[in-house]
């Protein structure tokens, strides 16, 4: 009997706990939005587009893929994105990074890469850079192979005799851009430690974001080889023109 009593007890409590805890719990449906104001505005009127062309057969691909980026463009949000880590709404930066070792002392391998003059011809797709002043230059390259070549300005905004360069790109380029070469002396007295970081925001929001993702190891790849070919032939001649410090 008193084992009965003990046990309706126990029952009793674990019952009004579990009506206290219910009383506080309520199910909330959270929305998260990653897809930024035009990319919504795009993707509602492709998806209008979509819908219309295909009503009178709404089983076709077209005609769901309309509906997605209807739900897309009206809700902001978006499951590819939520995948892949992407959150259209906020600017995001893509980063190309290396590290190269360079067989000369920093100073020299500053002075070399800070007269801008000396580049064209140890960079392979870089054919030109006009020297304006002694920060702003106009920079000529290869896009693409041959097939096509790209014109910006750029400004050197920060510059550490010995140590740094740092500029950002000022009129002229579809990617707007920011960079720095940093020169330190390598692990053992060796030579040159230079890290080389490139900076952009890619365009059309989410989309342009994932695309980058995608091929940032491309351009790794690239600026791989174009520092290697600069190692290989700063290196392998006495530099004739360097900036005076």
């Amino acid at each position: 009997m008193e084992g009965q009593l003990k046990l309706d007890n126990r029952m009793e409590t674990l019952e009004n706990n579990l009506t206290y805890h219910s009383g506080n719990f309520s199910i909330e449906q959270h929305h998260y939005e990653n897809v930024g104001f035009n990319e919504r505005l795009v993707s509602m009127l492709l998806g209008g587009v979509l819908i219309g062309s295909s009503l009178k057969n709404p089983f076709k691909s077209r005609f769901l893929y309309g509906v997605y980026l209807s739900y897309r463009g009206i809700t902001g949000h978006c499951l590819f994105y939520d995948y892949l880590g992407i959150d259209g709404k906020k600017p995001q930066a893509i980063n190309i990074r290396g590290e190269f070792e360079i067989d000369l002392p920093p100073g020299e391998v500053y002075a070399y890469w800070r007269n801008l003059k000396n580049l064209p011809g140890t960079i392979s797709r870089l054919l030109q850079v006009d020297v304006v002043d002694e920060n702003l230059s106009t920079w000529k390259a290869k896009v693409l192979g041959n097939l096509f070549a790209v014109k910006w300005d750029a400004e050197i905004v920060k510059d550490e005799p010995g140590r740094l360069v740092g500029w950002k790109s000022a009129s002229g380029p579809l990617l707007h851009h920011v960079g720095r070469v940093e020169f330190e002396e390598a692990p053992g007295g060796t030579g040159t430690l230079m890290k080389v970081v490139l900076s952009y925001r890619p365009l059309i929001g989410g989309v342009g974001v994932g695309l980058s993702k995608m091929i940032n190891p491309y351009f790794e790849h690239l600026l791989k080889k174009e520092i290697k070919n600069f190692k290989y032939k700063i290196e392998h001649k006495t530099p004739v023109n360097t900036y005076r410090y």
